[in-house]
């Protein structure tokens, strides 16, 4: 299905930094690994964007480990309109700010998106205490939320033994939330970049292999903490699950197992939401296996 495979550790740190923590790019192309560690998000999307540039001969996927949706009710707990998935992309890209220096506005869009989705410091949490408002907190509060906290690809991954953490969490150790918010519209300004070549699976695609000429790019999410993962030496641990995953996918494609992942058997009573709103996770299926 591809010629390349590029998995992304996305990093929502508010200043430059490399090495643990950070954002790691992991680049598999012709049986070799380039890895990368650029210290902002600007280099990086601007690596992702070169990438996509110079990509017109080869047919790309770009795996990235932060949510690229939410909850099923989401958006129309915001009260925004349009196909639920766009109408959320759009929205974010219009409020989430960033510097060339990694400075972001993720707290204060996070405190205005409860504001208007419940009044309340739910869903979205963790904040540090400086950043705390009456509708953001940096503890779960303990009232729950008419917004669901899992989508349905964290219910199977649950179910399947894994700890995946709620898009709605911020702060701490594993958490995911605040990537998703500044790595949403990072996703969308290279996809209207480059119009007509990018397209987002399953949320643009639906559940299904997507049909990939060459000089496309499909966007994924992926979950690295599905596979073992063996760092050498001192390698960083975030180096080595992002050229880990790749070479899985890279082998995968070689033995022709890749295009199932994309086809999920997703139950028929969610699956609608799933390609509307939530999005899901390459390699998440009830017959899964490491």
């Amino acid at each position: 299905m591809f010629d390349r495979f590029v998995v992304v550790d996305w990093s929502a740190n508010s200043t430059p930094k490399r090495g643990r923590d950070s954002i790691w790019i992991a680049v598999y192309h012709n049986g070799g690994i380039e890895l990368s560690n650029p210290s902002t998000r600007s280099e990086a999307s601007d690596l992702l964007s070169d990438l996509v540039r110079c990509g017109t001969s080869t047919r790309t996927l770009i795996g990235v480990d932060f949510s690229l949706g939410y909850p099923a009710g989401t958006s129309a707990a915001l009260g925004i309109t349009g196909p639920p998935w766009r109408a959320m992309v759009d929205h974010l890209t219009e409020l989430v700010v960033e510097s060339d220096r990694n400075a972001n506005n993720r707290f204060a869009v996070a405190a205005q998106l409860n504001a208007r989705m419940t009044g309340s410091p739910s869903p979205f949490w963790g904040c540090p205490p400086l950043a705390a408002t009456a509708t953001l907190t940096s503890t779960k509060p303990r009232a729950g939320s008419p917004v669901a906290d899992w989508r349905q690809v964290e219910l199977s991954l649950m179910a399947l033994g894994h700890r995946p953490f709620s898009s709605w969490q911020l702060l701490g150790a594993g958490a995911v939330g605040s990537q998703s918010l500044v790595g949403i519209p990072t996703i969308e300004r290279l996809r209207r970049r480059f119009e007509g070549r990018v397209q987002v699976w399953p949320l643009s695609t639906g559940l299904q292999a997507p049909r990939v000429a060459v000089g496309d790019v499909v966007v994924a999410e992926v979950w690295p903490s599905m596979l073992p993962v063996e760092p050498i030496g001192d390698e960083v641990h975030d180096a080595a699950q992002v050229h880990t995953v790749a070479a899985w996918l890279a082998a995968l494609d070689l033995a022709g197992d890749l295009q199932a992942l994309f086809d999920p058997p997703v139950a028929d009573d969610v699956r609608e939401s799933v390609e509307r709103e939530e999005g899901w996770v390459l390699g998440v299926a009830p017959s899964w296996q490491p």
